[in-house]
C-alpha cells in the first residue's frame, strides 16, 4: 500500500465565507475540513479542463458589470486565466 503525503496549512476564511462552508457540510452530512479538501480536490481535478467551474463563478462574482477581463491588470489573474 502506498504511503500518502499531506501539506498542513493554516489559512484564514472570512467569517462569511466559515459560515456558508460549515452550512454546505452539514448540509451534507460531513465535517467542515473533509468538505474544504474535498472542494480543494475538486478544483484541482478539474483544472485539467480549460474552465474551472468553481473558478468561473468566483472571476464572475468578483467582475464589475460590464469590465472585460482581458482589461484586468493584475498578474495572477492574467496567470489563472491562462491555465
Amino acid at each position: 500500500m502506498e504511503a500518502v503525503t499531506t501539506h498542513r496549512k493554516l489559512i484564514d476564511i472570512k467569517p462569511s465565507v466559515f459560515e456558508a462552508l460549515s452550512q454546505r457540510a452539514q448540509s451534507q452530512g460531513i465535517s467542515l475540513k473533509r468538505y474544504i479538501e474535498t472542494l480543494l480536490e475538486d478544483a484541482c481535478v478539474s483544472r485539467k479542463s480549460e474552465y474551472s467551474p468553481s473558478i468561473s463563478r468566483l472571476i464572475g462574482s468578483a467582475l464589475p458589470k460590464g469590465k472585460d477581463l482581458s482589461a484586468i491588470d493584475d498578474d495572477r489573474f492574467q496567470y489563472l486565466l491562462s491555465k
